[in-house]
């Protein structure tokens, strides 16, 4: 059978009659019979989606030096508080939502209004953010400012190209609009509070600024409001030295939490709402500002001592050796006497030992015994104390053996036979100073190994409690920012 040859007309198709052609409009998104791709129309109608790229000149100014009026200024801040107010239009080319945004840099602070579309702007108190705006604007007194923040942009980056608003998300290294409005190295920052006189009665004051860290942080809930949205909440236990509370974050701030670390990061709040009904709770208003780690010696110190409450304490530190020129500083011809308010001033004034040289002061102390605890702990056999293998051990022997490691350990007098010490400005709680064994001998009159000996005498270990009871010392101290605790060089009683 002979082999069969196509046509030319096979490769063709059938032509469709002119009378069956469809005049519908294409359906492809991609064709648009305008010229225009379908990613050049998103682009055009949507260009934060996009790179942004300026088409003017903007000036680079602070915060503190904008004026009312139009000009194209580009700036940056950290953002202080904000809060979503969502917008139920049915119109495809109105604005979904509004966050109206408190910004704030070393300078000033002032209010951004951030329309959006379809942009998901995730932010969290603390940002580092850069602002491009054509105009800025006196604030009206119902929109969402502080007193430090009477001005007010308003920006639409979807919808106008010659505004724009970033995150600074990785290039923030975190100093930059880091000093809080109005501090000044050294200086007390005006209207800060501790966090118990602000729970007393300090809430009431305009102003009013409580420094706090984050002690731990609860889970995420959610709830519905009674119209039925979903919204989030977040329990952050907060603490200074003086008090303990609740921040409780809600909604869009509530993500802000998942950032903070427990026992490091500090908050210095400006006017927070407060709700005393059973535990005291702090909450952010329309009036509140948060400052996230602030540059401020408080704020360190703070950090400091809530670091050194998560460390377990060693139950009889060392003295430290050559930290001190003890032979040095009692032949000294000026002889400083402090007093307990005068060496916690000293104290939180100087820096962290990591960030600059160890730094140190010495002096004399004229304190009054109003407690000890000599025949307690001889009862409890806890005269001296250490610790091995991270177990704290104790006996009225200068020597026992561990029952970890079992070998033997060289015990030193336990700090917390010295209890209550007293001048006219502070007192010193048990256990908290560092001896060291000159200074013991000094004050018991009797070494290490004395005083084991007399352990064996009830009489003698009661009749030195009664016999050093109440009675005045001149304290030779030191204290070093490496060493971190005061330390007692020696002593005289008066």
């Amino acid at each position: 059978m002979p082999a069969q040859t196509s046509s030319i007309q096979s490769f063709f198709q059938p032509e469709v009659p002119s009378s069956h052609k469809s005049h519908r409009r294409p359906s492809s998104k991609t064709d648009t019979n305008d010229g225009f791709t379908s990613s050049e129309v998103e682009a055009a109608s949507h260009p934060s989606l996009h790179r942004w790229q300026p088409r003017t000149t903007y000036n680079e100014v602070d915060i503190g030096s904008l004026v009312p009026g139009p000009g194209c200024v580009a700036l940056m801040g950290r953002v202080a508080n904000f809060y979503d107010q969502v917008l139920n239009s049915k119109s495809p080319q109105a604005a979904k939502g509004c966050l109206k945004i408190i910004v704030k840099d070393d300078t000033g602070a002032f209010a951004v209004k951030l329309w959006y579309a379809k942009v998901d702007y995730k932010l969290r108190l603390g940002h580092l953010v850069s602002i491009w705006a054509p105009h800025i604007s006196n604030a009206e007194s119902s929109s969402l400012i502080l007193q430090d923040a009477s001005l007010v942009t308003s920006i639409f980056p979807e919808r106008d190209n010659s505004c724009y608003f970033m995150v600074q998300e990785n290039s923030d290294e975190g100093v930059l609009c880091k000093t809080p409005l109005g501090y000044r190295d050294g200086k007390q920052l005006d209207g800060l509070i501790t966090l118990k006189n602000y729970i007393d009665g300090g809430y009431e004051v305009p102003g009013a600024k409580v420094l706090i860290c984050v002690k731990s942080i609860g889970g995420r809930k959610t709830f519905s409001t009674k119209k039925g949205v979903q919204t989030e909440k977040v329990d952050v236990n907060i603490s200074d030295d003086t008090a303990d509370a609740t921040l409780t974050l809600w909604s869009r701030t509530a993500a802000s939490a998942s950032y903070w670390k427990p026992s490091y990061t500090i908050l210095l709040m400006t006017n927070p709402s407060f709700k005393g009904d059973r535990r005291p709770t702090l909450s952010l208003n329309q009036a509140t500002q948060v400052d996230v780690d602030p540059c401020m010696d408080d704020a360190y110190w703070l950090r400091g001592y809530a670091q050194r409450l998560t460390k377990r304490d060693h139950v009889n530190e060392p003295f430290p050796d050559g930290v001190f020129d003890i032979e040095g500083i009692s032949e000294a011809e000026v002889k400083v006497l402090f007093t307990l308010a005068a060496i916690d001033e000293f104290a939180r004034a100087a820096p962290p030992a990591a960030n600059s040289p160890a730094e140190q002061f010495t002096g004399y102390l004229s304190l009054t015994i109003l407690e000890l605890n000599i025949y307690t702990l001889y009862q409890r056999s806890q005269l001296f104390s250490t610790e091995c293998c991270g177990v704290p051990l104790y006996a009225n022997t200068t020597a026992t053996k561990c029952k970890q490691c079992e070998a033997d350990i060289a015990l030193r007098i336990n700090p917390r036979l010295v209890g209550l010490l007293l001048d006219e400005s502070g007192a010193l709680n048990p256990g908290k100073l560092i001896w060291s064994p000159t200074a013991w001998t000094q004050l018991l009159g009797r070494s290490a190994e004395d005083l084991a000996k007399a352990a064996e005498n009830v009489v003698l270990i009661k009749y030195l409690e009664n016999r050093l009871l109440f009675l005045r010392v001149a304290v030779l101290f030191g204290w070093s920012s490496e060493v971190g605790r005061l330390c007692v060089l020696g002593v005289t009683i008066i």
